[in-house]
Formats: structure tokens, sequence, C-alpha cells
């Protein structure tokens, strides 16, 4: 059943890109996918009739949704009835006002995955992230992921635009696989790169008596364009990078920069993705709780130390499993924890049997054993935390889906009737589970 509704909706989606011909931006990486489909979504802002991915609608049955502008009907068998109906009619060109623009994250558990999606919709503007070992378990080696996700790269044709990240030397490195012209974005040297980057964070202890905890501000150049940009309770490079990315994304569809940069300022970090919430006894959260490779999880450690302290607060850190490495997952564990001894971080709680070793690795590298903790799930280390913390602490939450690190958050936001809203993983299901 499920092979037939597969093929149903592949011939259906394949009929309806051919029969609207959208503009295809189609998103790919290890990391920043989503944060990048988001940059991507608000730079284009009301300048195009624009349709995104929702949620983790990255594969073979989240593509083809996207482009019906479906919802998944889970395991209701006249559901997927109503789906295919809706898509067909859809692919019949009955829909009035078919977006202009898909933006599309396109996901790989596995070997092939990139390709299937682009036999679904062809991208006519492709952005490559990053390339780690996150699904190394599922893809195999380093090399293998580079080949993968560069099957995106090759899939774009002469008149089409390929977006690569000049900070990824392997990202870099795909530029010969394209057959289209090929535009860098980055943070160091590449096409287009944000200058003049100023960052102020207002964290004074008193978090909850503010909405602004962080701006930043900088300035952006395309095609001898220039604009200014402003970022409100965004931090990180991670953020940066997405936005840069964003822009350069927008601006190869023909969406002058001075629009691009006046859609940015309203960039709100999704759930999970780093995002600032204010927590109990006047502490700062960043919640990253979405998902967590090593990559990633090296880049969230170096935004919490970036925030400087007032009034003898602490960073903690609150690092849960980060699944799916494979041959990597010691090691990729390990390193964080040597990172985490590295870095002025106070406190430092894992959270699953995996992250154990994040523990040891800090251990290993002179971290206090004081100052180490470790717990088999979120509950636990969430109540562990909550008894610890203190006015001015800055608390760093991240692991992978499987850790249900957004527990952690949940306890020890201000607002937590506010879960729905700010965190990762509210429906009913996951809150079930």
């Amino acid at each position: 059943m499920k092979s037939l509704v597969l093929r149903l909706l592949k011939s259906l989606a394949i009929r309806t890109v051919g029969t609207y011909r959208p503009k295809v931006v189609a998103i790919t990486g290890s990391v920043g996918k989503t944060s990048t489909r988001h940059a991507i979504t608000t730079a284009i802002g009301s300048a195009r009739r624009v349709r995104s991915t929702d949620g983790n609608y990255n594969n073979e049955f989240g593509v083809p949704l996207t482009i019906f502008g479906e919802r998944s009907p889970g395991s209701s068998f006249f559901g997927w009835l109503g789906v295919l109906w809706r898509g067909w009619w859809v692919s019949m060109g009955f829909e009035k006002n078919y977006p202009e623009v898909l933006v599309m994250e396109y996901g790989a558990d596995k070997k092939g995955d990139i390709l299937y999606l682009t036999q679904i919709a062809r991208p006519s503007v492709a952005v490559v992230t990053t390339v780690g070992v996150a699904h190394a378990e599922f893809i195999g080696t380093i090399e293998d992921i580079q080949e993968e996700k560069g099957t995106l790269v090759r899939a774009v044709a002469q008149d089409g635009v390929v977006v690569l990240n000049a900070d990824d030397e392997r990202v870099r490195g795909m530029r010969h696989m394209s057959k289209a012209p090929v535009v860098t974005y980055g943070l160091g040297t590449a096409d287009v790169a944000p200058r003049a980057v100023k960052v102020e964070t207002m964290h004074d202890g008193d978090v909850g008596t503010t909405e602004v905890i962080a701006r930043v501000m900088f300035e952006l150049e395309i095609d001898s364009d220039v604009a200014s940009v402003t970022l409100t309770n965004v931090l990180g490079d991670a953020h940066l990078r997405a936005i840069v990315a964003g822009a350069t994304a927008a601006a190869q569809l023909g969406i002058p920069l001075q629009t691009i940069a006046q859609n940015l300022s309203g960039y709100t970090p999704m759930p999970g993705r780093l995002k600032l919430i204010p927590g109990i006894k006047h502490s700062l959260l960043i919640d990253d709780s979405y998902n967590a490779s090593p990559e990633a999880v090296h880049a969230a450690l170096e935004v919490l130390s970036s925030i400087s302290l007032s009034g003898g607060g602490k960073h903690i850190a609150v690092l849960g499993d980060m699944r799916e490495l494979g041959r990597y997952s010691e090691r990729g564990h390990v390193d964080v924890g040597a990172h985490v001894a590295n870095l002025p971080v106070d406190l430092l709680v894992t959270v699953g049997e995996q992250a154990r070793d994040i523990a040891r690795g800090a251990l290993t590298a002179g971290m206090d054993q004081a100052a180490v903790f470790t717990y088999g799930n979120a509950a636990d280390a969430g109540k562990f935390v909550q008894k610890r913390i203190e006015k001015g602490d800055i608390v760093l939450v991240k692991g992978s889906q499987g850790a249900r690190t957004e527990k952690v958050v949940k306890e020890l936001m201000a607002e937590p009737l506010r879960a729905p809203e700010l965190l990762v993983r509210q429906s009913d299901d996951w809150l079930a589970s």
C-alpha cells in the first residue's frame, strides 16, 4: 500500500510542477536546512507567491505534500484517498494563484534520497549548507554524505543557479559538479558575505523585563547593490549564515536587495533553533533542542560562550544524545565534551546514554568533576537544572530529537504556558510519547 501511495504521489507531484512551472528553490545539507529555508522564505516575503516546506516535510512523502499544499493524514486510509484526490485536482491546473516559488528542503536519510526528490521537482535554485556526519549511520562515510548532497547540485540545469556555502570546504568543493552558474555565500571569503557586523546583547540578568535580548546589524552587497540589515533576538553564526544564504537565494529570483533586507528584518528563529527564551529566576535560555549533530553543537556552544554574564551568572550547557552518527558517534560526543571543557562553561549536564561520552570528554579534558552531571532522560535533567539555575544564568539546551531536550526547556522557561507557541514537538502525538 505504501509503495502504491508513493508512486501516485510522485506522479501527481511531477505533473503539478509541470503544469504550473514554479521556481523550485531546494535546500540540502547536514546542518542548517530549516533555518536556511526559513530565511529564504522570509527574504522573499510578499515579493512572490511562495510556499515552503512545513515541519519535517523533506522526504518522499513531504515534498509531494508541499507541492500540493497538503498535510499528512497519518495512518488514515481515507485521509490518503483525499490527499490523492486533491493532488489530482491541483495537478490538472484547477488551482488559482498557485505559488510562483516553492522553497523546499531535500533531506537524505540514505543514499539515493536526494536523486528521488530531484526527479519529482528539479531545482531552479539549489542551496547546499553543510556536509557533516549527520545520518552517517545510514549513508556511510563523510565522503558518501558529500556525494549524496552533491546530487542536488548536479540536478540543476544550465539556466539555474547553484548557491554554495563557501565556509564549508566540502560544500565549496561541489563547484565542479555544477553545470549551472555558482554563487557562494558565507561569513568569510564569498561572493555574498556580511560586512561591518555589529552585535549587541542586552542580557543584564533581568531578562523578564525586556523583549529585546540581542541585536545584529550588518551590510550586504549583491550585484553592486548594498543594503543594511538589522536582526532582533538573533544570535550566532548559524543564523547569520542562514540569513546570508536567504538573501543570496532570493536575489537569484530577481527580488531587489532593498526589498530582501526589509523582509529579513522580520526574521525570527524557529522553535528549537538557537531561539532566545526568558527562563525562570530571570535566566536566559538558548533553545536549540530541535536536533543535534557535532557541527551544530560546537556552533551552539560558541553562541553560549559569546554572551557575557553579569551579576555572577553562570554559563550552563544541557546537551543530549546526538543520534544516527554511526562510526562517528563516540568520537563526536567526546569531542563536544572537550570543547565544553575549553570554554567558559560553569556547569555541564548531559541527557541520554550516548551523551555520557560528552561528560567523559569534558572530564578527560580537565573539567571539574563537581561541574559535570549525567542523566538518563530529559525530565530528570530538567528538574536538576531547575534547582541549580540562578538569576543571570544563561542555559544552552541542545540534543537530537530522540533525547527530547525540549522537555528541559519547558521545565526552565519563565512562561511554560507558551510552550505550544515557542517550543518544538508540542503536538499531542509528541507529548504523549
